[in-house]
């Protein structure tokens, strides 16, 4: 009922307003047209009042007599502009009047720029100051009524009109003539039309301003309430000019500006609002580029005298309709395509406001360039489109509002779920809770061996349950704020339900449950890992609990693109299901199954239980198998053999670190350090460590990120494997943990399973890129080139006649060098950088033997570096100086130098190879850095690809054709000491 009687006082206020709109009598009607500079209205009887509009008399540049009928003159039509180059002239025109017309009223909307109108020769208005030049005329342009009492029923009607302001001059818009009274009525309604107008404008955009202030959110309710109180303005200085009416003695000056300006600056802020409304119908750059000729236009209209820019005034006026049209097609374009977010209700109502738009914008223009005057579909244009984008708001409130309370319920059901789950998961987890602690006790006191065993195995399972209660409280709690990830994969569904049937092979033993699994071991499914082990064993718990000395009947079918598991028992369960309450594991179970796009179904039978699990299929295939018991046994007994490596393990909370001591104790020397600063001091002093766990979370001066920092400045990602231990997975913080230098990252809490295999990933990655590297080193060995060794021998072979003692010195060095490029492989990826130096030296030695005078080598260093203490990778200097002998210097006429400088600065160290050979081009140089350029040899590639991989360090090129070459290196200072070479090398 109460809907009903709000659409009928609807419906009565749009009637109201529809009323108000046509209820006024409007001289468009009238068909009567002067000819000839003649109006006979003498038979109009169904109108009280007409426009003299037709063929008036007019004589350009002179003021004629108001008394007498200029004949000869020419006719031009009215309303209408002069031509541009008339500024002043006079109108004539003979109306012959109805006989029941007494007193006359004439109403004047528009007559640029100054006039005197004439009646039978005698003035009856006067407006402005009419004139032959600028400066005699006197600009007034009201809209206004004259009323007088013509003699008999002939009139002759004088206008002479001046214009030196405007575009276009002389009787723009109508002029109405008829009965005084009736003039006076319709005057006083289209005024009480445009009050109301005016004050329903500035109620709503105060409402709207209101809003904005209260949720300065909206933005489109600032720019709503600005336009609404704009347009206010516009109406006042349009139309029927209010504004003058009620201050007359306004200066024109400003009054015309005031005019342009608002008129603009309204469109301006209708488009910002609708773009602010519906953002994707433009960017804010394009919007801005659209607006910036109106706001230029608006500003000049401010700054320069009044109706400066008159002639630009029309123009515009195509542009602002051109502009709303483009916009209302975009939004229609829009709207079809499914591109706009919101709902139909809104997109019906938006549509229509634009339509009421365009309807105001081009029935305005309309009557501005064509000079109708009317402005009954500009009314209707107004009052719809200010009505529509109310009622758009209110909707678009509305909806935010049901949305709102949508959102409410949701969160008020999730807080009620929430609430229900955590009594039902505290109840669970009190149960093992108690049993762990009680049998703890138990295990203390039984002396029996076997006994103490199997308790102790019974504990490991009640705390394991425990574990995957948290773990559902965790993941409860992240599906409902919507951070629970679920990673669909090919998932074998019977490795998974083995897994779980190992997990619960003693209570299934202890309830004489028998198993009869039946599930292809090549049937795969869209599932995630471990969601789907929690939802199997939840399960194949709550299958327990109501049975026991029964068989489960275990069994998969592909059904479609489904595949359904069936567990069921063979008897009739133990227990009633109103026995059972309903449990956290069951409630978690729903919410990962339904994750997975899949269900889930417990049901009890006559027969006994049946729970039916529905997933997505996958495949067949066949599954990867692998050795179970003789293949772990192998493993350990090889663990046992082999020495263990050291494993530091950073973490601030004692008892956690311990109890990971003794979960890898058997793998691996554990060393333990609480604070980040005593494990940067425990890895400076002991560097043999071979794998580092740090927690994300460590409290003092130096963070966990920042100690990490520290480390990856001593040793690389392949030297130093170093996993991080988080509790919160999300993204931010994962390319945080990679970007500073953690090669690998496990969640807390973790099991000793999942822990070894993250530890054995890492180590098996570094020993297969440690065998790369060796494989490359070896390669790089077989480099060395045949024509080198040729010549080296060749050299000191003549060296055995003319100079033994020479060539014994160049068989040493050739020596030398070989033994140093053949044992790298042995000596590992670092030597020190005395060592390189020397064999730099053996090289260079052996090259001058081929070379003569014309090569000479130097190296410098910093006096306070300890060159035997300093660590470089395995021939990262000679490949460089190398390659400035033969490619800088070989084809170089003359004498040619290499130069080797090397110091120390802020922890690094700095290497320059200099040569003062041909150099090489810019092109050249950046082919080189890109492993790009022809010629190159595997020498400066394999440079550059260890100082990255190695020590993280840079490598920089500088070259001049005719200049010479010099190659920077820039790498982390690392110290330590040589192993001693043993006796048999």
């Amino acid at each position: 009922m109460k809907k009903w009687i709000g659409c009928l006082g609807a419906a009565c206020a749009l009637i109201a307003i529809l009323y108000m709109i046509f209820s006024d009598r409007d001289t468009s009607s009238v068909q009567i047209k002067a000819v000839d500079g003649v109006l006979d209205l003498r038979n109009l009887s169904d109108s009280p009042f007409a426009s003299l509009a037709g063929d008036w008399k007019f004589t350009a540049d002179s003021f004629v007599s108001p008394t007498a009928f200029s004949k000869e003159a020419d006719h031009v039509p009215v309303p209408g502009p002069w031509k541009p180059n008339v500024q002043w002239g006079s109108y004539q025109l003979i109306v012959y009047l109805p006989d029941n017309w007494s007193d006359i009223g004439l109403r004047v909307r528009n007559i640029w720029s100054a006039h005197t109108i004439y009646a039978n020769g005698v003035i009856i208005s006067e407006k402005g100051k009419t004139a032959d030049s600028k400066r005699g005329t006197i600009l007034d342009n009201p809209s206004y009524e004259t009323y007088f009492k013509p003699d008999d029923r002939q009139l002759l009607l004088t206008i002479h009109a001046s214009n030196f302001y405007n575009a276009r001059g002389g009787i723009v818009l109508p002029i109405d003539i008829g009965n005084a009274e009736s003039i006076k009525k319709d005057v006083q309604r289209d005024l009480a039309l445009e009050m109301a107008a005016i004050l329903c404008l500035l109620l709503f955009g105060m409402y709207h301003l209101t809003i904005y202030l209260l949720r300065t959110k909206d933005e489109a309710f600032l720019y709503s309430g600005l336009y609404f109180l704009v347009l206010s303005f516009v109406i006042m200085l349009r139309g029927e000019r209010l504004f003058l009416r009620e201050f007359p003695s306004f200066s024109n000056e400003i009054y015309f500006r005031l005019q342009d300006a608002s008129t603009y600056l309204s469109s301006i802020l209708l488009l910002i609002f609708i773009i602010k409304m519906i953002p994707s119908v433009m960017n804010r750059r394009t919007l801005y580029l659209l607006l910036l000729p109106l706001l230029l236009y608006t500003s000049l209209n401010v700054i320069l005298p009044a109706r400066t820019l008159s002639g630009m005034q029309y123009p515009f006026f195509y542009y602002m309709d051109v502009l709303f049209l483009c916009v209302i097609a975009r939004i229609f374009y829009l709207t079809i395509k499914n591109r706009i977010s919101i709902r139909r209700n809104e997109a019906f109502i938006l549509m229509s406001m634009l339509l009421f738009l365009a309807l105001f914008a081009i029935s305005g223009s309309s009557d501005t360039l064509f000079f109708s005057g009317r402005n009954g579909w500009n009314r209707i244009g107004l009052i719809g489109t200010v009505m529509a984008m109310n009622v758009f708001l209110g909707i678009r409130l509305m909806n935010r509002t049901e949305e709102s309370e949508q959102l409410t319920a949701r969160l008020q059901k999730a807080n009620d779920t929430k609430d229900d789950f955590l009594k039902v998961a505290t109840q669970d987890l009190q149960r093992p809770l108690h049993d762990a602690v009680h049998l703890i006790k138990s295990i203390t006191r039984e002396q029996d061996h076997r006994k103490q065993g199997e308790q102790l195995y019974l504990a490991e399972q009640l705390i394991g349950s425990m574990v995957y209660l948290l773990r559902d409280l965790n993941d409860f709690t992240r599906i409902r704020f919507n951070d629970y990830a679920i990673q669909l994969k090919s998932t074998n569904l019977r490795m998974v339900m083995l897994h779980v049937l190992q997990l619960m092979q003693l209570t299934f033993a202890k309830k004489k449950i028998q198993i009869n699994e039946k599930i292809s071991k090549r049937l795969y499914v869209w599932a995630d890992e471990q969601a789907l082990t929690q939802v199997l064993l939840r399960m194949m718990t709550e299958i327990a609990h109501d049975t026991s000395e029964n068989s489960l009947i275990i069994e998969a079918r592909q059904a479609g693109g489904d595949v359904l598991l069936h567990v069921a028992t063979a008897r009739k369960s133990i227990t009633a299901i109103r026995d059972r309450q309903h449990s956290s594991g069951l409630m978690m179970t729903v919410e990962l199954v339904q994750q997975m796009n899949g269900s889930l179904t417990y049901e009890r039978m006559e027969r006994g239980i049946r729970s039916t699990l529905k997933l997505a299929f996958s495949e067949f295939k066949e599954p990867v198998t692998v050795t179970e018991h003789g293949f772990h046994l192998e493993a350990a007994a090889a663990a046992e053999e082999r020495e263990l490596k050291k494993l530091l393990i950073v973490d601030d909370d004692v008892m956690h670190a311990e109890v990971m001591r003794g979960m890898l104790s058997d793998s691996y020397k554990i060393r333990i350090a609480y604070t980040a600063q005593e494990a940067l001091d425990y890895y400076s002093n002991h560097p043999d460590i071979a794998l580092m766990i740090i927690d994300d979370i460590i409290p003092g001066s130096m963070n966990s990120f920042e100690l990490l920092q520290q480390i990856r400045m001593q040793s690389s990602l392949m030297e130093l494997p170093i996993m991080m231990m988080i509790s919160s997975e999300y993204p931010s913080h994962i390319e945080k943990i990679f970007a500073t230098g953690a090669n690998d990252y496990i969640i807390k809490p973790f099991s000793k399973e999942t822990l070894m295999a993250r530890l054995n990933a890492a180590e098996q990655t570094k020993q297969s890129m440690l065998k790369a590297i060796e494989y490359e080193m070896a390669f790089l060995q077989t480099q060395i080139k045949p024509h080198f060794l040729y010549n080296a021998l060749s050299n000191i072979i003549s060296f055995c006649y003319t100079d033994g003692e020479r060539a014994a010195y160049l068989l040493t060095m050739l020596s030398s060098f070989l033994r140093y490029i053949f044992d790298t492989s042995r000596d590992g990826q670092f030597s020190s950088l005395q060592k390189e130096l020397e064999i730099i030296e053996a090289y260079v030695e052996v090259e001058k033997a081929r070379f003569g005078e014309r090569l000479t080598f130097a190296y410098d260093i910093d006096p306070l570096l300890a060159a035997e203490n300093i660590r470089i990778p395995n021939l990262l200097l000679q490949p460089l100086v190398e390659n400035a002998i033969r490619h800088g210097l070989f084809d170089k006429e003359g004498p040619g130098h290499v130069q080797v400088s090397i110091y120390s600065q802020e922890s690094f160290l700095h290497i320059r190879v200099t040569d003062n050979g041909v150099g090489m081009s810019a092109e050249k140089c950046a082919q080189l850095m890109e492993g790009g350029a022809a010629n190159v040899g595997i020498g400066f590639t394999n440079v550059r690809r260890r100082v990255h991989d190695l020590t993280q360090g840079s490598l920089e090129i500088r070259s001049l054709p005719d200049k010479g070459t010099t190659v920077q290196l820039i790498i982390p200072m690392k110290e330590g000491q040589d192993d001693v070479e043993s006796d048999s090398r």
